[in-house]
C-alpha cells in the first residue's frame, strides 16, 4: 500500500524546508491512510501529560476519571503554577513506542513500524537534506480545553533531534480555539503560524523556538495528531518516545 500522496512535489517542499527551516505540507498521506489514522486515534484511552515541580508526569484515563472535582482543581492549579515559572505543557498522549514494546499489532503500532522503516525515513532525508537521520520518536497527542505547550526549542542534550514533525489529524477546527503551532523570533514576535489542517505534515528544524497556543474553555473540538522528532545517531529501525507539539 502506498502511504504517501503520489502527487507531492518533494523537491519544492524540501527547498522550502531547507531555506526557511520549516514547511507545512497539505494532503501528505493517501486519503485512506489519514482516514484510518483518524479512526484509530478516536479509540485511544488518553493519558494526561504535564509537569510538576519534580518533572514530567502522566495520569492514565482511569486515574483521571477517578479524580474528585477538588482534585481536578488542584491538578489544574499545579499545572498553572509551573507554567508561571517556566516551561510547561498540558495535553493528552499515547505512546506509539510503547505500542510496539507491548507487541500490539493494531494500526497505530503498524504505522509506527512504517515510520521507523526506510520508506518514510528516506523521504525525510530527501526533504531535509540531512543524511544522518535514521530514527524517529512518536506519540499520538490530543489538545482539548485547557491544554497548551509553552515556548521552547526542542533541544535536548542527550538526544540528536534534527527535525520535529506534526502529523495533523483534526477534521474540524477553528483558529479561535487555539491549538495553533506558532514560531517565534528572538524578541518573542510570532514569525509564522501553522494551522492544523487535516492530513497535513508540519516539519521544522531543531532547535527552533515555538509553542502551541492555549485551547480555551469554549473550544468545540479536540486537536489530535501524531508528533515527534526525526533523529540521528542511533541504529536503523530503533524508535523512541514522542514529542508534544
Amino acid at each position: 500500500m502506498n502511504y504517501l500522496n503520489p502527487t507531492l512535489d518533494f523537491a519544492a517542499l524540501g527547498h522550502t524546508l531547507r531555506t526557511t527551516g520549516r514547511v507545512l505540507i497539505r494532503d501528505f498521506f493517501a486519503t485512506e491512510v489519514a482516514d484510518a489514522l483518524d479512526r484509530s486515534l478516536q479509540k485511544i484511552d488518553w493519558q494526561l501529560a504535564y509537569r510538576d515541580a519534580n518533572g514530567d508526569r502522566r495520569l492514565t484515563g482511569e486515574q483521571l476519571r477517578s479524580l474528585t472535582p477538588e482534585q481536578r482543581w488542584q491538578l489544574t492549579e499545579g499545572i498553572h503554577s509551573v507554567a508561571r515559572e517556566g516551561f510547561q505543557f498540558s495535553f493528552f498522549s499515547d505512546s506509539l513506542v510503547e505500542a510496539l514494546q507491548q507487541g500490539r499489532n493494531d494500526l497505530l503500532a503498524r504505522f509506527m513500524r512504517w515510520m521507523a522503516d526506510e520508506e518514510f525515513l528516506s523521504r525525510m532525508r530527501q526533504l531535509s537534506g540531512d543524511e544522518a537521520i535514521n530514527g524517529v520518536y512518536a506519540q499520538a497527542t490530543l489538545y482539548s480545553r485547557g491544554n497548551f505547550l509553552t515556548s521552547h526549542d526542542d533541544h535536548v542534550e542527550r538526544e540528536d533531534r534534527r527535525i520535529a514533525y506534526v502529523i495533523n489529524l483534526t477534521r474540524r477546527w477553528s483558529p479561535d480555539w487555539g491549538g495553533l503551532l506558532h514560531f517565534t523570533g528572538e524578541d518573542g514576535s510570532v514569525l509564522e503560524t501553522f494551522y492544523p489542517h487535516f492530513n497535513s505534515l508540519s516539519l521544522f528544524t531543531v532547535p527552533q523556538p515555538h509553542f502551541v497556543s492555549y485551547v480555551p474553555p469554549f473550544a468545540m473540538g479536540e486537536r489530535q495528531a501524531i508528533t515527534g522528532w526525526l533523529i540521528a545517531a542511533q541504529r536503523k529501525g530503533e524508535a523512541g518516545q514522542g514529542a508534544p507539539a
